[in-house]
């Protein structure tokens, strides 16, 4: 039978080692931390230029059938980090670094580089569907078949600046292909291209 000594050391020992993980909890927080608002703290020597893609042969008809996460890695391939996001091309001709000239989606996932505070305003020129997430806020989408158009205005307001994670799905479902992606950053009279310096992944994506 335990004595009742042994008993409150028992008890007193797990009252502390408890204590012990929740002061770490508490004092470290998340991995990736961040409001809408604002970006991550990322180390920067693990990030790599452009936006890691995940390549997916299928003829889509919304970007809501287009998987994402790890069932987009199940469905499709890795392929080589896009860099700039100004494509647009013929009938025959291939999708990005895809090696398909139609019946392809991409996921691309990484960061993007904010580096001054204010208003940034976001719109994309895509022929088919699209959708883009900066910081789990969804900014645009144009989600289903279409020719080449440009999609509504997002806006994101950034109060610090810094790395935001950004998600965009794309496809092409047949014919010829666009995805051009622009922006207004604060203080800029007018919309002009994403420059290839601003996209960012980790490396391990």
């Amino acid at each position: 039978m335990e004595s009742k000594a042994g008993y409150e050391w028992r008890a007193g020992g797990w009252m502390t080692i408890w204590a012990i993980l929740f002061i770490f909890l508490v004092s470290t927080g998340p991995v990736q931390g961040g409001t809408e608002n604002s970006g991550i703290k990322s180390d920067s020597s693990q990030l790599q230029p452009g936006l890691a893609t995940v390549y997916i042969e299928n003829k889509y008809r919304n970007v809501d059938q287009v998987p994402t996460g790890e069932a987009a890695h199940k469905a499709g391939y890795q392929g080589k980090p896009v860099l700039l996001l100004n494509h647009q091309s013929g009938k025959e001709e291939f999708v990005f670094d895809s090696g398909r000239s139609q019946g392809v989606a991409m996921v691309m996932d990484g960061f993007l580089h904010l580096d001054k505070k204010g208003t940034y305003r976001w719109q994309a020129l895509a022929n088919d569907g699209i959708r883009m997430f900066i910081n789990n806020k969804m900014i645009f989408e144009d989600p289903k078949v279409h020719k080449d158009r440009l999609t509504p205005t997002g806006i994101l307001e950034v109060d610090e600046t810094g790395w935001y994670p950004v998600s965009i799905v794309y496809f092409q479902r047949k014919g010829t292909a666009a995805l051009k992606l622009y922006w207004q950053p604060p203080a800029a009279k007018e919309f002009s291209l994403v420059p290839a310096e601003v996209y960012w992944h980790r490396l391990m994506e």
